[in-house]
């Protein structure tokens, strides 16, 4: 699979990491776990989106975090997330990401697009209650830094910068 993403600056980045680590002390399924996870929101995944040129909309400066999400991941299982409101900026550089990325996942087109920052995968629906608990505890961001635009190549694992 292959994906391009808005990618965070640095404030930004440890707010994030610091609900993975909620999570994770807590005992939980954390996106920090694994230590080689980057914090990102996926514009358009696929499995052969080539590295794009540049883009005909200014990239977002800043993304607004929304209320905590849930999606589907096998019985008695969800990934939890941060949902990312879609505000005019972000919708219009979104549709310019795939005016370039041809071939991109249904779920990620414009209209059909849940934006997110993931914090759990595959977390128990059990183990919902404590996470929610664990989060309540750590501070939402209102708003994160965007750093810049990658292209993530899952197949090689190489990350290639957009400008």
């Amino acid at each position: 699979m292959r994906s391009i993403e808005l990618v965070l600056d640095d404030d930004s980045d440890r707010a994030v990491r610091a609900a993975w680590q909620t999570l994770e002390d807590a005992g939980l399924p954390s996106l920090g776990r694994s230590g080689t996870n980057d914090t990102h929101v996926t514009l358009a995944a696929g499995e052969a989106l080539p590295v794009p040129s540049g883009f005909a909309a200014p990239r977002p400066e800043g993304i607004r975090v929304g209320g905590l999400l849930l999606f589907d991941a096998g019985p008695g299982r969800h990934v939890l997330a941060w949902a990312v409101v879609v505000d005019a900026a972000l919708a219009a550089f979104h549709r310019a990401v795939h005016d370039v990325a041809p071939d991109a996942l249904d779920t990620s087109l414009p209209g059909r697009w849940s934006p997110h920052l993931t914090l759990a995968r595959r977390i128990r629906d059990v183990d919902l209650p404590e996470a929610l608990a664990a989060l309540a505890a750590t501070p939402q961001p209102e708003v994160l830094a965007v750093a810049g635009v990658r292209h993530w190549a899952g197949d090689t694992k190489v990350t290639t910068p957009v400008r």
